[in-house]
């Protein structure tokens, strides 16, 4: 979702008051997001954050149907 809005890492962190490399872990899957981080990741990337969770529950059952 970040790279689909030409977001870096930098820029999404800095709009979601994070540090870039919690990004990094994020999307690498070595750091999970506590609540609030879901709900600052979304506004930054202008979605609710049901709707975030939405596709990220649909990105991983569709790694699991592989």
């Amino acid at each position: 979702m970040r790279k689909a809005r030409g977001l870096s890492q930098e820029a999404l962190a800095d709009e979601a008051q994070l540090d870039r490399t919690f990004i990094s872990q994020l999307e690498t899957g070595t750091k999970q997001p506590s609540l609030t981080t879901i709900f600052r990741l979304a506004a930054a990337l202008r979605l609710q954050a049901s709707e975030l969770l939405r596709r990220v529950e649909d990105m991983h059952s569709s790694d699991k149907a592989i």
